[in-house]
């Protein structure tokens, strides 16, 4: 970091602050011959972090069989480090999220901290690292640069804020923190890794804290001795699978995680997936202690149903490879290259087509002082130039404010490309509203839009947030689900028949009937078409099967097969 940059944040006096009973709890856990005695006098003099802490010990997060009923019992259960930890949340969560004029989404940010802190702490379980308390608070400060440089330079770093916002059809827009990364090295000769650690250390806390901030973008930048090597490693790991559960598009990336996890400590799939399945059941509590927005059942669910596809995937082309070898590389083994840096870049991303897992490494992002790299490119409603290339007209359907065929078209393409490249299938279906034209001659074209407009609502609440529902045309929606085989595909699709049956119109509404659709479902390279794999040819195989759920009755799920 420029001297120029320390100097501004030395003497800023909008950095994230703590209160004085949190800085007292520091000075306590710098010295090793601190009593509890001593912490719990501190604590009381904070009432509202006293009730916090009780909340936290009587949580299923730790397990105790009977409720804590003093403050002495509260510290005993969650130890200094604990008590640290949730004392430096708790703080920092609420101070921040009562500032002003920051130009960054708090709530957002601070979910993907707590991720990052429970998957640490999940990391730490699998791998046998004592102090999971420590773990959990590396992953939830390893980011607090960001905060820093939002409250020290609000406009000019609201600017790479915005440059590095990744639209979203539903919800605000998402921060794509690794393109964030690669603008604050371009435009401040720095990073938020390297302005974390050094607020960190401006704290007074530990050194392990300070050097897991500065390695969490590339362990390698931390400067840690190697009895932290473990620890710096974890946050790292922990950082990118915390994207897995933000970013929609960010699943991609899960086998090259998996694959980072086994070259840093062994951990195989088994063990990765129930990182990922830990994380699905703790998080939860964890955002509900600290009062932060969690993710739902569903959501969950499909993070584990993707991770698993793309794993069972990576699996099948191994063994492929090791029947049919890939040609031999012209230039030196692409392996070096990932030992440097895990680069991911378009190159490589073409060999992938033939040996996808000889670059384990390649989606995992780069350290931000070497070439930026390039992420694997998303689809086009997730990418960050959408909004800006595509006017509304030629996105978006002006009935149901939907995407509209055309750019379901685009979509469909591009993850096509995807799907070839990475050897993983995806799921087309069209959804058709049974007897709708007898509800228009009955009721008038006015309620027949209602129910096009509540049924497309229903769609999309009833989707993984990386998935795509558009307007298909007429009574017809289409839904495009990512690295979704017929395993993924038809438990959600029989979910959504059975809520459609069950759900009702808003009162009001003048058209009460039961409701039911009928959907063709199409899953490449599963199921076919055998005669072509191209968009038009994938939606003509969805519109077949839909044709056949039709005839077969309505209200119900056929899957094309030739």
């Amino acid at each position: 970091m420029h001297a120029e940059l320390e100097q501004r944040l030395r003497f800023c006096g909008n950095l994230p602050s703590l209160p004085a009973v949190a800085l007292q709890v520091i000075d306590l856990a710098n010295n090793p011959d601190v009593q509890l005695s001593d912490l719990a006098k501190v604590i009381e003099l904070d009432p509202a972090l006293v009730t916090k802490l009780f909340r936290a010990a009587n949580s299923p997060l730790y397990g105790m069989r009977r409720q804590a009923t003093n403050l002495r019992q509260v510290l005993n259960l969650l130890g200094l480090q604990g008590t640290l930890a949730l004392a430096l949340g708790f703080s920092l969560i609420s101070s921040s999220q009562t500032a002003r004029a920051v130009p960054l989404d708090i709530e957002q940010f601070w979910r993907r901290s707590l991720l990052a802190g429970t998957a640490c702490r999940m990391l730490g379980e699998q791998l046998g690292i004592k102090n999971p308390e420590e773990l959990f608070l590396a992953g939830l400060l390893r980011g607090i640069g960001i905060l820093a440089l939002a409250l020290m330079m609000p406009d000019q770093y609201g600017i790479l804020l915005n440059e590095a916002a990744v639209p979203q059809a539903k919800g605000p827009a998402l921060l794509d923190y690794w393109r964030l990364a690669e603008l604050e090295q371009d435009r401040l000769q720095t990073d938020h890794s390297e302005v974390g650690a050094w607020l960190l250390r401006h704290w007074k806390l530990p050194i392990d804290l300070c050097c897991a901030a500065a390695g969490s973008l590339d362990p390698t930048h931390a400067n840690a001795p190697e009895s932290l090597q473990p620890l710096v490693k974890c946050v790292a790991l922990a950082v990118r699978i915390a994207d897995i559960w933000i970013r929609p598009d960010a699943w991609r990336n899960s086998p090259q995680i998996a694959e980072q996890a086994q070259q840093w400590f062994g951990l195989n799939e088994d063990n990765y997936l129930a990182v990922l399945e830990d994380i699905g059941e703790k998080f939860p509590e964890i955002a509900n202690l600290f009062q932060i927005r969690s993710l739902d059942t569903f959501e969950v669910a499909g993070i584990h149903d993707q991770a698993r596809e793309a794993l069972a995937f990576r699996s099948a082309q191994r063994q492929a490879a090791a029947v049919i070898p890939a040609p031999p590389p012209r230039s030196a083994p692409v392996e070096v290259a990932f030992e440097v840096a895990g680069i991911h870049d378009q190159t490589r991303e073409a060999l992938a087509f033939r040996s996808v897992q000889r670059q384990s490494a390649a989606a995992i992002p780069a350290p931000l002082s070497r070439p930026a790299p390039v992420e694997v490119a998303a689809s086009p409603r997730f990418s960050s130039t959408t909004g800006s290339r595509l006017d509304r007209q030629y996105t978006f359907d002006a009935l149901t404010g939907l995407f509209n065929r055309q750019y379901l078209n685009d979509s469909l393409r591009q993850e096509l490309a995807h799907a070839r490249t990475h050897h993983w299938p995806i799921s087309v279906a069209l959804v058709d509203l049974d007897g709708f034209k007898k509800t228009n001659e009955v009721h008038g074209n006015a309620v027949g839009d209602q129910l096009l407009i509540a049924l497309g609502g229903q769609l999309g609440r009833n989707l993984r947030r990386q998935d795509l529902v558009a307007r298909y045309g007429g009574d017809e929606f289409a839904l495009l689900l990512p690295a979704s085989g017929l395993k993924v595909a038809r438990p959600l699709f029989d979910r959504i028949l059975t809520l459609i049956r069950e759900w009702r119109p808003e009162r009001g509404s003048r058209h009460n009937a039961r409701l039911s659709v009928s959907i063709g479902l199409v899953v490449y390279p599963e199921t076919g078409p055998t005669d072509g794999d191209s968009a038009d040819q994938l939606l003509q195989a969805a519109e077949h099967a839909l044709k056949q759920a039709k005839a077969d009755g309505g209200d119900r799920l056929a899957v094309y097969s030739e």
